[in-house]
């Protein structure tokens, strides 16, 4: 499972699927790569805000490639407003057991 991969090393899931845990303070993450995908999953807005602001989501946007998708479980409108200025395209999902909704951000390559 990724819980049980090693930090910082490329694991091979398929021949198209690359998985990469990094260990390091999120705000100070930055890669020359593009993602295709995104699994965000800080601590809520209201228990990490620095997390979750424009500035923020405009770094991972600078690493996304154009259709990658961002995925969280905050639905909270600040922060769908933030992805959409970050130039993310977003749209609320059913959440998972216990979750109204969540949050699927495509990047539009802006």
């Amino acid at each position: 499972t990724m819980h049980s991969v090693e930090w910082d090393k490329a694991h091979k899931l398929t021949d198209d699927f690359y998985l990469t845990k990094h260990w390091c303070d999120f705000q100070d993450f930055r890669s020359d790569l593009k993602f295709n995908l995104i699994y965000f999953d800080a601590f809520g807005p209201d228990k990490q805000p620095e997390l979750w602001t424009e500035a923020m989501f405009a770094n991972i946007a600078s690493m996304t490639a154009p259709g990658g998708i961002l995925t969280t479980y905050s639905a909270k409108g600040s922060v769908r407003r933030a992805l959409q200025a970050a130039g993310f395209w977003v749209e609320r999902l059913p959440g998972p057991p216990g979750k109204r909704q969540m949050i699927r951000a495509t990047y539009q390559g802006v």
